[in-house]
């Protein structure tokens, strides 16, 4: 507005400048010629006083404020007195805008006040960019990082924005800019004034937006800007900058201190914040500290160590990567809260030439941002929505073990608390997961010896055993041939004797009972041979079927008493098995059944899949009394047996069989009757040297 001009001589006004005419809103004819009534009639008095007194050479203050009437009412101003000569020279300084100016940062001020007492600092922040949106001030709020100066959050007045409403109101723009002038000597000396606020705008966006933000702000008209600084803890932390036309430097001060009052509350907003946080942290570790004891495996923990990081920090995702050493890799255990596309690309990373291996090689935790990765990393977190990525080592004690990732939607830094916070966290699935891989080596050493201890013992048992077959076969070879030499005498007289006997003789049935005794002898001494000098087996896929019918039939040939039921599924494989070794099995068990039951009874014989792996299930069940429980020990000893007339190696051979083939038997005899051999075949044969360890 141009200044407004009077010129007095003895006390009339003899000059008024257009500028002067227009703020009274009277003519020049009335105006020239008048007194100080015209300017202000309630000052006129004090006015003439001065004038006097000025005129006389007393000291009266040069410039003060008054008020002037105009048809549109009184209005204040500033009168800036000069004396030349006879004349006295009037610069009168409308003041109704700095007025209004004036109780707009009397609001700020008061806005400024009311901070105190809010418990956190996102709350000051937000109290703060509402009530300068709410004054219409354009703003900005800046938090400067080494090189750049990230504008985090802004807001446009109506006035600034050039008729584009798309621009007004607040945003949260979080993108990086460039240091300016003015931005440095707020950074530096705490506050600076900018009287041309689209030139700095320019430097700050760079080359790319320079002229499209200048041209939009030639437009709005000239702003000028008013940059302080927001301490806290008496470091520099971040810059408010207010973009207005009506701005001064004279208005400094009072910027000023609105920034040490938003300073002030932010720090008393940090202190109880760091407090509850504090306490809130102490209570997670002490949650996950719990859980990490009592969880039996690594996985049970995570989900809940994840959950009390995401309720700490606020952040977007956790992930959880543990060291393979054998590839050099780390390997995505666990994650919350990340896109399926992204954990697929990044399931697995290379430990060395990465950001995660760095931070894994150096045992620090590292604060990155966006800008930070490579390309397409850097593409992959914008699509995301992630702006700032915190990785923190999981080491125990000397071992890394790996590496956890939170991931946040706005650029972060992590206080120290919740810094300190993270990594005593990070300490505990550490510990869990060493702890977890510790027990597995343990466990796994233990199963180790105790599979070692077991194949001792069964080499042990294998070598007496092969001891004693070598002594009984000795022994069966001498009594074979002491036996047999004598049985054959017996044969040829019992033979002689039936010759000159009649069949109604007498002594025909003592013959008789020679001869069956003879034949029993022989049988016993041919069983002890083939126990002693078993042969090796030769496997071929066999159906069970057949084996079973012909034992089952042999068995039962003359048993007219005993009645046989069949189970035979139809699914049961063929199984690779010595045919002549595993039907006189076969044959031996479904004896021993029908000899179980001289009355008679019923004879089962199932045949089935076998379900813990491949291979097949045979059972035999008889009707018969059963076998005492301080008997089953001692089932498959060798010549151990129940019958007048037995051997005591049939049982034993099947015993055998069974082992040759890879296989196991079972024996169920409940305390109401009745017995179940159960032998179970596996389809894949272990060779002899490997069951012997």
């Amino acid at each position: 507005m141009p200044l407004a001009l009077g010129v007095c001589r003895d006390a009339r006004i003899v000059y008024a400048n257009a500028a002067l005419l227009a703020l009274l809103g009277l003519p020049r004819e009335e105006v020239l010629g008048g007194g100080y009534e015209l300017l202000s009639a309630r000052h006129a008095p004090l006015l003439a006083d001065r004038y006097a007194r000025r005129r006389r050479g007393e000291p009266v203050p040069d410039t003060y404020e008054t008020v002037l009437r105009t048809p549109r009412g009184e209005r204040r101003v500033e009168l800036s007195i000069s004396l030349h000569g006879e004349d006295t020279v009037m610069l009168v300084r409308d003041l109704s805008d700095r007025m209004a100016h004036r109780q707009l940062l009397q609001r700020v001020a008061t806005l400024g006040a009311s901070l105190p007492g809010i418990h956190s600092e996102e709350e000051v922040l937000r109290r703060v960019f509402e009530g300068l949106a709410e004054l219409e001030l354009s703003y900005g709020y800046l938090v400067p990082d080494a090189e750049r100066v990230w504008l985090g959050h802004a807001f446009v007045a109506t006035g600034a924005a050039a008729g584009e409403e798309r621009l007004t109101g607040q945003h949260l723009v979080d993108v990086p800019g460039r240091w300016t002038p003015m931005l440095e000597q707020a950074w530096r000396e705490g506050a600076a004034y900018g009287e041309d606020f689209a030139w700095e705008a320019a430097r700050f966006v760079g080359l790319d937006w320079a002229e499209r933000v200048s041209t939009h702000l030639r437009r709005v008209g000239p702003l000028r800007a008013v940059c302080v600084r927001i301490d806290l803890e008496g470091l520099p932390r971040a810059l408010l900058l207010v973009a207005a036309e009506w701005l001064r430097e004279e208005e400094l001060p009072s910027l000023r201190l609105f920034a040490a009052q938003v300073s002030a509350a932010l720090e008393a907003a940090r202190t109880i914040s760091r407090l509850s946080t504090r306490n809130t942290a102490l209570a997670a570790l002490n949650r996950l500290a719990e859980v990490a004891a009592t969880a039996p495996e690594p996985r049970a923990f995570f989900e809940p160590g994840t959950r009390e990081i995401v309720d700490l920090l606020r952040c977007a995702s956790v992930l959880l990567y543990l060291h393979r050493e054998e590839t050099q890799e780390l390997e995505l255990v666990w994650s919350h809260g990340s896109p399926e596309d992204l954990v697929g690309l990044y399931q697995r990373c290379p430990v060395a030439n990465t950001m995660s291996g760095q931070v894994m090689e150096t045992g620090m935790p590292r604060v990155l941002h966006i800008e930070d990765f490579p390309e397409p990393v850097r593409e992959h977190m914008r699509r995301s929505g992630r702006a700032s990525v915190v990785m923190v080592p999981l080491q125990a004690r000397s071992r890394m073990v790996g590496v956890l990732v939170t991931t946040f939607r706005q650029h972060r830094q992590l206080s120290a608390l919740e810094l300190e916070t993270l990594q005593a966290m990070c300490a505990h699935f550490a510990a869990a997961i060493e702890s977890h891989r510790l027990l597995q080596e343990v466990r796994g050493r233990a199963e180790e010896l105790a599979r070692a201890q077991g194949e001792l013992k069964h080499a042990q048992a294998q070598l007496v055993e092969h001891e004693r077959l070598v002594a009984l076969g000795e022994l069966s070879a001498v009594v074979a041939h002491e036996v047999r030499n004598p049985l054959g005498a017996i044969f040829n007289a019992v033979a002689t004797l039936r010759r000159f006997l009649e069949p109604t003789a007498p002594a025909h049935t003592l013959v008789t009972i020679v001869a069956e005794e003879a034949n029993r002898l022989n049988r016993i001494v041919d069983d002890l041979l083939d126990f002693a000098r078993p042969t090796a087996p030769l496997f071929q896929p066999v159906p069970l079927e057949q084996l079973l019918q012909d034992a089952v039939r042999t068995a039962t040939s003359g048993e007219s008493r005993v009645h046989v039921e069949w189970a035979l599924e139809p699914d049961v494989p063929p199984i690779p098995v010595d045919e002549r070794m595993m039907r006189q099995a076969f044959l031996n068990l479904a004896l021993n059944a029908v000899q179980a039951m001289p009355q008679g009874g019923t004879l089962r014989v199932r045949a089935r899949r076998w379900l813990e792996q491949p291979g097949a299930v045979v059972e035999f069940s008889d009707t018969g009394f059963g076998i005492p429980p301080e008997l089953r020990e001692r089932l498959f000893k060798p010549f151990f047996t129940t019958k007048a007339t037995g051997t005591g190696l049939g049982l034993a051979n099947v015993k055998r069989t069974l082992d040759a083939h890879s296989g196991r038997i079972d024996i169920d005899s409940p305390p109401g009757g009745g017995t179940t051999f159960r032998l179970m075949l596996p389809l894949a044969v272990e060779p002899a040297a490997s069951r012997a360890g």
